[in-house]
């Protein structure tokens, strides 16, 4: 992605492999490259490992070279050479440059920071839920946008992204602390970052290059820090409000005519008028596919063409029986919208009821069950010739027999106990 980038940006191939550091062969694999990324290989362990964070702590005090560290490291147990030595060196004092340079000069249009805030719990739809913010603020102009949600989960994240995006742009980077619904794993000892493959594919598809923090260094992203700070104690702090979407409805009016039209306390101007600057570098969100943000569960349709969705039975077409669909939810909570899709057909169309509700049956759905159900019956029928079907178990002898006996058998009716006592007297004379 970031051979991508930089192509875009304008740089010849031969100086894109001077500056990765690798061969301009492999600049060209992946600007060619259609298929995912391959699976990465494990890692060589180091004879450095242990030592990273020593490494890093004595390069973030002092400007050492290479050849002094190793003195040190030699006190330390360290037995290896001076070459892996002085290319790990090097690393760490890109990576102490790059933040230095990201936090005070970022160019317009380079990187915009994300993050989470917990503020509590609200009441949504009689349920008590806890209450998130998102907020993401472009480095040059520090122009923010935010957003209220009762989820952090990924699909919520990459919809608030998607909302971001619409409303200032994309950047070339954003940075992300190391929150698992972007992050798989971020290794401390060499800053490898593993992320979250629905993230970067969601990254590749928009074009931006994602960067993660190092761990326990909130110092780095201190942008949207203070950006989450400002709005739990300028907007929330004693808000009233009725609901979620009258709270996120407040809080735009808020940003449009508070946060963003404030002369900045860092950069001495008004968020709006630096972004206006900013704006040219950042591509716009409608010049790109719509990306699907989405949650996709699996379903299989049982006989009564009815699935279940969050503790609740909703009803699907009846041609959809004993096969898999997909069900694509926009929220979580009660009223948002899913759809229900047998490939790329889309059978069913709800709204999320509370949990416990009745089975939902469209009318539309109950007709197509009664119709496939009468004609089943219909075809049946005519299977048979139109006439009754029954079964007859026993020989025509054996009915002749049963018959005949029936015939013969007295009928039974009720009489006196006295004339059974008179019988008896007149057998006994």
């Amino acid at each position: 992605m970031q051979i991508k980038l930089m192509e875009k940006d304008g740089a010849q191939k031969t100086e894109i492999a001077r500056r990765l550091g690798v061969c301009r062969q492999t600049v060209y694999n992946h600007l060619n490259r259609t298929e995912a990324f391959p699976k990465p290989r494990a890692r060589r362990r180091s004879k450095l490992d242990e030592h990273m964070s020593y490494i890093r702590d004595r390069l973030e005090d002092f400007d050492l070279p290479a050849t002094v560290l190793l003195g040190e490291l030699r006190a330390r147990g360290y037995t290896g050479k001076l070459t892996i030595l002085r290319s790990v060196v090097r690393a760490v004092k890109n990576d102490l440059v790059q933040r230095v340079t990201e936090r005070f000069e970022t160019r317009p249009g380079r990187q915009a920071q994300i993050d989470w805030g917990e503020c509590g719990t609200i009441c949504v739809d009689g349920e008590l839920k806890k209450l998130y913010l998102f907020v993401m603020v472009l480095g040059y102009s520090r122009m923010m946008y935010a957003h209220f949600t009762t989820s952090s989960k990924q699909p919520v994240l990459l919809a608030c992204l998607v909302r971001a995006f619409a409303a200032l742009g994309v950047p070339m980077e954003i940075l992300v602390d190391n929150m698992k619904q972007a992050v798989d794993q971020h290794d401390m000892s060499t800053g490898t970052v593993r992320w979250n493959k629905n993230f970067l594919d969601f990254a590749e598809h928009h074009g931006f290059l994602p960067v993660a923090s190092p761990p326990y260094w909130p110092r780095v992203k201190g942008k949207v820090e203070r950006g989450i700070g400002y709005v739990k104690t300028s907007f929330l702090e004693g808000r009233r409000f009725t609901s979620l979407d009258d709270l996120n409805r407040q809080l735009q009016v808020w940003l449009d005519t508070v946060a963003n039209v404030r002369v900045h306390g860092t950069t001495g101007a008004r968020p709006i008028d630096r972004f206006a600057e900013e704006l040219k570098h950042l591509h716009p969100l409608a010049a790109m596919p719509a990306y699907d943000t989405r949650t996709l569960e699996i379903r299989q349709v049982p006989p009564d063409s009815h699935i279940s969705f969050g503790a609740v039975r909703y009803s699907v077409h009846p041609k959809t029986v004993g096969r898999t669909v997909t069900v694509r939810a926009e929220g979580e909570n009660v009223g948002d919208p899913f759809t229900v899709y047998l490939g790329s057909e889309v059978v069913a169309s709800h709204r999320r009821r509370a949990k416990g509700s009745p089975a939902v049956t469209l009318s539309d759905h109950a007709e197509a069950i009664r119709a496939l159900t009468r004609g089943q019956a219909a075809r049946a029928y005519a299977r048979r010739g139109g006439q009754p079907h029954f079964l007859q178990v026993a020989t025509p002898e054996q009915v002749h027999a049963l018959d005949q006996l029936h015939r013969a058998y007295p009928v039974v009716e009720a009489r006196p106990l006295s004339v059974y006592d008179d019988l008896l007297r007149a057998g006994a004379a």
